[in-house]
């Protein structure tokens, strides 16, 4: 069986509300296994870089604020 990776991101708004252990307990739950966790504030340059794909659509400045 092939092993498969997915990148998974809680934004600030779900650390604010405190659902970090929650998201992490749902993930373990379906039998999903951690391998590395990060937590880390993006700057803008890496916001770009994550967001590229969303450059120059209406909503793309308030996201980047976000």
């Amino acid at each position: 069986m092939a092993v498969e990776n997915t990148f998974i991101m809680i934004k600030p708004d779900g650390v604010e509300r405190r659902l970090v252990g929650e998201v992490i307990a749902r993930l373990e739950h379906k039998g999903l296994t951690l391998e590395k966790v990060r937590m880390l504030e993006i700057d803008e340059a890496l916001a770009r870089r994550h967001y590229e794909e969303h450059v120059g659509k209406p909503f793309f400045p308030e996201l980047l604020q976000f």
